[in-house]
């Protein structure tokens, strides 16, 4: 891949999962309140963490593996409209059971990007400057995602826990259509 083609696909990363960065800044504290709150025990908390964390234990080595022979880019596409759609389900269940298979759903499609953020990094930095092209890509994403959850406490306290899942599922796909600019090699 030349190098103004590295660039160019950095700079759509970068845009896609700052906007990414947006929708999780917005979700994840209250995600995990709302987690607490819908299974009312302490065990069903820790029973819906766990299963998202297996899932994700066991979906990062596979994705790995296999974006190397297909690609990147269809695991991050694929991926990004799961948890869209894994989102925006939070909003409209109403039982343990939809919760636990979301939460495996949420930990196979989180664990498919987290491995593909890592991967494409890789592929579109330079070896002798890949340090701070990371370091850049995460404190800009990372400062979007702290703005995001100060913010999304006032929507939250304002609106109330759905209107965050349905923000965050639009963001979610927004950032995923922002992948399609991706070129491949």
């Amino acid at each position: 891949m030349s190098f103004f083609k590295k660039e160019r696909n950095y700079k759509i990363f970068l845009f896609s999962n700052s906007v990414l960065g947006l929708a999780f800044g917005l979700f994840s504290p209250f995600w995990a309140i709302f987690l607490r709150d819908f299974g009312g025990s302490i065990e069903s908390y820790g029973f819906a963490i766990g299963l998202m964390a297996l899932a994700q234990a066991v979906t990062s080595y596979f994705v790995g593996k296999y974006s190397d022979k297909i690609g990147r880019k269809p695991f991050l596409i694929i991926a990004g409209f799961f948890l869209s759609a894994a989102i925006f389900c939070y909003a409209i269940i109403n039982s343990l059971i939809q919760l636990y298979i979301l939460q495996i759903i949420n930990g196979i499609a989180s664990a498919t990007q987290m491995t593909m953020e890592t991967s494409f990094l890789g592929d579109v930095t330079k070896k002798a400057s890949r340090g701070v092209n990371v370091g850049k890509y995460h404190a800009i994403v990372g400062a979007i995602a702290a703005i995001a959850v100060i913010v999304g406490g006032y929507i939250v306290g304002w609106l109330g826990f759905k209107i965050i899942f349905y923000i965050t599922s639009i963001l979610v796909f927004i950032s995923t259509i922002i992948l399609l600019r991706i070129k491949n090699k």
